[in-house]
């Protein structure tokens, strides 16, 4: 484009009177011939627009990866107003500007193009939040809540960095700005240490998943549902219906037990008889019980011992899994197993214990007449 530019100006044409025509410290020839190159950028801008890029975008379709997809998207984000204002500023670039419309020029691209780069950075954003969330098999609830409280923190950071590049561009000394920030900075970190401690945290859950949206979860005297993972607090629906708070850094630094990654369940349980029960009876009790959690089908059986002679009882300890993690499952079929036990004592004539205490007195030694 110089080398035209440079054509055109060396010629005769420019030379005649109403070309050299001034208006504003340029000739009406250099006023022409930047109308022209205007209107060549401008067509060759819409060219890439509608047929370069309109092309990529099917070749795109055609491949596995989504990549490609992603920086034709970025592409077509561009709008014919950015077209227009580049297309404007490389035509005029060669006229004798006014400083002020000069600035006033430099601003507007400033401005718009920066605009235009956060919005495509955030495009970025929301691409890698929402692939890493995908790959963390998370639920629907618990991928929109984790990528929107992400979203919120990267783009923030985002627009502060933008505006810093606008200020350093348009002259303001910045250095005094990040010293100011940093200085300011400390401040809120050690008066909001608790809120950033929740913060780095929710990142921890985010990460390491010790729970996600949907676990039934157990931390300290609190049971329920995580129903919301937040920025701060997480939110958990307890057994009695209400929802109750906990920070994120309270909740990682109680020990949390998680029943949602439950596979199986391990019952132990024990039964106590009296001392008076026969020894054969005592040696039937094992299988007694073995043929009660048997039944249940699903239920499989371990082992069934005696395992101590207590102060009041004779104690057999029996240990039994549950296939499926289902807690009303396992309530059903244990009441069950507890029902056939309590048949199946009573028809041999087995006796269960119960706090008892015997008083044996001995009588005193009769005196001799």
């Amino acid at each position: 484009m110089n080398f035209i530019y440079n054509f055109f100006m060396n010629t005769d044409f420019i030379y005649s009177g109403f070309m050299q025509t001034g208006f504003w410290g340029n000739t009406l020839y250099s006023y022409i011939l930047s109308i022209m190159f205007f209107l060549v950028y401008l067509g060759i801008l819409h060219f890439l627009k509608n047929v370069v890029i309109g092309r990529l975008k099917a070749m795109a379709k055609k491949t596995e990866t989504d990549l490609d997809d992603l920086a034709v998207e970025l592409l077509a984000k561009f709008r014919w107003f950015e077209y227009q204002l580049l297309a404007f500023y490389m035509a005029v670039r060669h006229l004798n500007r006014d400083p002020l419309f000069n600035k006033i020029l430099i601003f507007a691209l400033l401005i718009v193009f920066t605009y235009k780069a956060i919005l495509i950075i955030h495009h970025l954003i929301s691409y890698w939040v929402n692939k890493i969330a995908a790959q963390r098999n998370l639920s629907v609830a618990a991928k929109a809540s984790v990528a929107n409280s992400t979203r919120i923190i990267l783009n923030a950071v985002v627009w502060v960095a933008a505006a810093l590049f606008v200020l350093d561009n348009l002259g303001v000394n910045i250095s005094a700005v990040l010293t100011g920030l940093g200085i300011g900075g400390v401040a809120v970190a050690l008066a909001a240490q608790a809120i950033l401690g929740d913060l780095f945290n929710f990142f921890v859950i985010l990460l390491d998943k010790p729970f996600t949206i949907g676990d039934f979860v157990v931390s300290n005297e609190t049971s329920g549902e995580i129903e919301h993972i937040g920025l701060k607090s997480t939110r958990i629906r307890s057994i009695s219906g209400e929802i109750v708070v906990v920070s994120n850094s309270n909740l990682l630094a109680s020990r949390i037990k998680n029943f949602r990654q439950m596979t199986s369940r391990r019952v132990t349980f024990k039964t106590g008889v009296v001392y008076q029960t026969k020894p054969e009876c005592l040696r039937r009790i094992p299988a007694l019980i073995k043929e009660a959690v048997t039944a249940q089908k699903e239920a499989e059986f371990e082992r069934t011992n005696l395992s101590t002679l207590g102060d009041f009882s004779v104690d057999f300890e029996t240990v039994y899994h549950m296939t499926s993690p289902d807690y009303n499952l396992y309530m059903a079929s244990h009441e069950k197993i507890l029902l056939a036990i309590m048949d199946a004592f009573t028809k041999e004539g087995i006796e269960f214990a119960y706090p008892t205490q015997t008083l044996f007195v001995n009588g005193g030694a009769k005196s001799a007449p």
